[in-house]
C-alpha cells in the first residue's frame, strides 16, 4: 500500500511539474547544442524568431497529388521528451488528388493533437527536424527536415522518411499490399512554395 501511495505521489508531482510550476525560467537559445538538465525550469526559446519565417501554408506536388501543410509556432510549451519548455512548430496538412478528392485532412484538429511536431535545428546541416505520428493510421510515423530553399524564404526543402511500422491485425489496412497502404506525406525531397 505504501508503494502505491508513493507511486501516486510521484506521478502527481511529475504531472504538476509539467503544468509549469516554475515562476521563473532560465532561458536558453533554441540553437543550444549542449545538454539541458531535465526537470528544471529551462525554456529553450526561439530568441532570433527563426521559426516565424516557417509559419503559414506551403504547397507542393508529388505523385499526382497536391500537398498543403500549415506550420504554426507554439511558444513556451512543456516538451515531455526533452523535459523542459520550448518553442517549436506544429504542422497540419491536407492531401488532394488530381481530381480534387481529399485523401487526407487534419487541418481542423486541435494544436495539441497535431500529427507533426517540430524538434530542433541540427547543428551540422542547419535543418529543422520534424516528427510525424498518426494514431488514426495505425501508428504510422516518420521523421523529416525542412530548410529554406531560397534566400527570399518563399520556398522550403521538404525531406521526409517513413520509419518501419509493425502493422497488427486490428489495423484497417493490415491485409493491403504495400503499394496500397496509406501514404499521407511525400516520402521524398520536395520543394514547397509559400501560399
Amino acid at each position: 500500500m505504501k508503494n502505491i501511495i508513493l507511486l501516486l505521489f510521484v506521478a502527481i508531482s511529475c504531472k504538476s511539474f509539467t503544468q509549469s510550476n516554475c515562476s521563473q525560467y532560465t532561458i536558453v537559445p533554441m540553437r543550444t547544442f549542449t545538454e539541458i538538465p531535465e526537470n528544471q525550469c529551462y525554456y529553450m526559446k526561439d530568441t532570433n524568431n527563426e521559426l516565424n519565417d516557417y509559419e503559414g501554408t506551403w504547397k507542393g506536388a508529388w505523385n499526382g497529388k497536391t500537398f498543403f501543410i500549415t506550420f504554426k509556432k507554439i511558444i513556451n510549451r512543456y516538451n515531455e521528451a526533452h523535459r523542459h519548455n520550448k518553442d517549436f512548430l506544429i504542422g497540419k496538412f491536407k492531401v488532394v488528388d488530381n481530381n480534387g478528392n481529399i485523401l487526407f485532412n487534419n487541418t481542423n484538429i486541435s494544436d495539441e493533437n497535431a500529427k507533426i511536431k517540430g524538434g530542433m535545428f541540427a547543428k551540422l546541416d542547419d535543418k529543422y527536424s520534424l516528427l510525424y505520428y498518426d494514431k488514426d493510421l495505425c501508428g504510422k510515423h516518420g521523421v523529416g527536415k525542412i530548410s529554406f530553399a531560397n534566400a527570399a524564404k518563399t520556398q522550403i526543402q521538404w525531406e521526409y522518411y517513413y520509419r518501419d511500422q509493425t502493422i497488427f491485425p486490428d489495423c484497417f489496412y493490415y491485409n493491403y499490399p504495400a503499394n496500397q497502404r496509406p501514404e499521407p506525406l511525400p516520402a521524398q525531397n520536395l520543394i514547397l512554395t509559400k501560399q
